[in-house]
């Protein structure tokens, strides 16, 4: 019998190393909200691909629709990743915007994936290797679809993605044209923005703040560079945890300096690629977990029991907000 849940509930921050969502301590039933079992309802999977220095992340519903976002530099390494976990056919891809690094491994996804739907900008940047994949979307018969002004809503099974609404184009960096996505699982949202930058990030504070707030997991835009995260933006996401793909030692400096000390401030963990490698995290729309990894596992509050959970070492968190339906 499913517990109860209060109006407010203080959450402990619990590092473990976990092997998987099933090995809970022995107070599981604490973290869960059940009585007298571990955790048994259907999860959503999302995987931060470890490829380098680029992003690839891979959507997994409970009922085995698959989205990916991106597909890292290399021409081969995502797909080669997809197939080693038994990946045959991928529902929807993502290419966030039009650099190499979110790109590069695109065409043999298309190709060997067959995805139903095809979703980046119209932006006016491009080059000869992306102007190969949109001729791959092309010979293939996938749907292209665009962002617009207004949010779209994507099913991907009791999956939700939200495509954040698109900014007027920026002309002179292709970074402020990044697409920003909300996915939520029940009470579990995690939010993609790609390498958005400062501009970007303001217009969506000022249009739809209610997308990409209270999220449970912050995927750092720009691989961590100073300028993909600021105290504002923390403050409005309020992650419980912060990851960020990218390469070791890579010539960039990612993630800068300035972004580690911001997330201490603001007291969010960081798991990094880099050191951890892909980066597995599992849902029940109630609980999050890191597999194979430190964890800290906290609760999400539910649809229907709003709850604001109290951080002991920061301030009191928000009940995580259902996007509108708008489409």
């Amino acid at each position: 019998m499913t517990a109860k849940l209060s109006r407010r509930l203080r959450v402990v921050a619990a590092f473990v190393f976990a092997v998987s969502w099933f090995a809970a301590p022995a107070d599981a039933q604490w973290f869960t909200g059940r009585s007298g079992s571990s955790p048994s309802r259907p999860m959503v999977t999302i995987e931060i691909l470890d490829v380098g220095q680029g992003d690839s992340i891979l959507i997994r519903s409970p009922e085995g629709k698959t989205a990916l976002v991106d597909a890292g530099p290399s021409r081969d390494a995502a797909a080669k990743l997809l197939k080693s976990k038994g990946i045959t056919a991928i529902d929807l891809v993502v290419v966030s915007h039009h650099h190499s690094d979110h790109y590069g491994g695109m065409e043999p996804i298309l190709r060997d994936f067959k995805p139903k739907y095809f979703v980046a900008t119209g932006s006016s940047h491009t080059t000869k290797s992306y102007l190969k994949v949109l001729q791959v979307v092309k010979d293939e018969g996938i749907t292209a679809v665009q962002p617009t002004a207004k949010p779209r809503k994507i099913e991907l099974g009791s999956v939700t993605l939200t495509i954040l609404p698109q900014p007027p184009e920026n002309t002179k960096e292709e970074n402020e044209n990044s697409i920003g996505l909300r996915v939520q699982y029940g009470g579990f949202a995690m939010l993609l923005t790609g390498d958005s930058e400062t501009d970007e990030r303001r217009w969506w504070l000022a249009h739809c703040p209610e997308l990409v707030g209270d999220c449970s997991i912050l995927k750092l835009a720009h691989h961590g560079s100073r300028n993909g995260t600021d105290a504002r933006w923390l403050e409005l996401v309020q992650p419980d945890l912060a990851v960020a793909s990218l390469a070791k030692g890579n010539s960039y400096g990612h993630p800068h300096s300035e972004t580690i000390a911001l997330l201490r401030k603001y007291k969010v963990p960081l798991l990094r690629t880099d050191q951890q490698g892909t980066i597995t995290l599992v849902s029940n729309g109630e609980t999050w977990n890191v597999v194979s990894s430190p964890l800290a596992r906290r609760r999400a509050p539910r649809d229907d029991a709003a709850v604001a959970a109290t951080r002991d070492d920061g301030p009191t968190r928000r009940p995580s907000r259902t996007p509108s339906r708008t489409r």
